[in-house]
């Protein structure tokens, strides 16, 4: 398993050249999974130069994509991914929220004609979509991964990103998952949970939820999971006064998890 950090426009201020050479500083993390506004045209350019750094460092690239994008504009997004993949030289992840609703069938329904038009419009071998179990913390009834089992083991070309932070959230605890899920899980979001319900937190080894964490992480390791896990924190949780140190300490804290299971 490779150890990636979340970015966003929070980032950008650090340049990418820059913003590789910190992640080559560390041990563990060994690669990215972004998030841009895709239409956001300066956005789009930082992704573009990230690209060419990844390839350059050979780092590893995924990429969280926004479900609410106009279903067009998404189709071209997914077109330009799939030129990075050809240059890159490996399919790019592709992790999806479902749609949110106050319905949990209406979810469904707009998630599935969504994604259906997705699929039918890009080439999978190329992009990988990654659908992510959620919970309810934003005031919505989000899909989490009881609802999304359906779409996920009835679609050959759709995938489940687990993300342990929501489980957490939800139940306190890793729970169980069903066999079949868990073949088809292709990504991993952790982080932490704040006590007064504040998603992505940084892990830290004083956290609450320590032990459920590196359980969370065995139970992947005894389940032979060889995909990615990517640390999903807020930045503006991190320690530090300006960006670099907070990224410094998001990777200080990457290396700490990371170390727990390596070998």
């Amino acid at each position: 398993m490779n150890s990636l950090i979340s970015t966003n426009k929070k980032f950008m201020s650090i340049n990418p050249k820059r913003l590789c050479e910190i992640l080559l500083s560390y041990k563990y993390t060994k690669g990215i999974e972004i998030y841009i506004d895709y239409n956001n045209e300066d956005e789009v350019k930082y992704l573009n130069d990230l690209v060419y750094e990844i390839k350059r460092n050979n780092l590893l690239l995924q990429v969280h994509g926004e479900i609410t994008l106009d279903i067009n504009k998404q189709i071209e997004y997914l077109k330009k991914l799939e030129s990075y993949s050809d240059y890159l030289g490996y399919p790019i992840i592709f992790t999806l929220h479902t749609i949110y609703d106050d319905n949990k069938n209406i979810s469904m329904n707009k998630t599935i004609e969504y994604i259906n038009n997705l699929i039918t419009n890009i080439d999978s071998s190329k992009i990988i979509i990654s659908l992510e179990n959620l919970n309810d913390i934003r005031g919505y009834v989000r899909l989490g991964k009881e609802e999304i089992k359906p779409l996920v083991l009835n679609d050959e070309k759709i995938f489940f990103t687990y993300d342990i932070g929501h489980e957490i959230s939800d139940y306190g605890l890793i729970t169980n998952l069903d066999g079949y899920m868990f073949s088809d899980i292709r990504n991993v979001h952790l982080h932490s949970i704040s006590s007064d319900l504040k998603d992505h937190m940084p892990i830290y080894k004083n956290d609450k939820y320590w032990n459920n964490i590196m359980k969370s992480i065995e139970f992947l390791i005894l389940n032979k999971y060889k995909y990615n896990i990517v640390y999903e924190y807020g930045l503006e949780y991190c320690h530090g006064n300006t960006v670099e140190e907070k990224l410094n300490d998001y990777l200080f804290s990457i290396d700490l998890v990371s170390e727990k299971y390596s070998g």
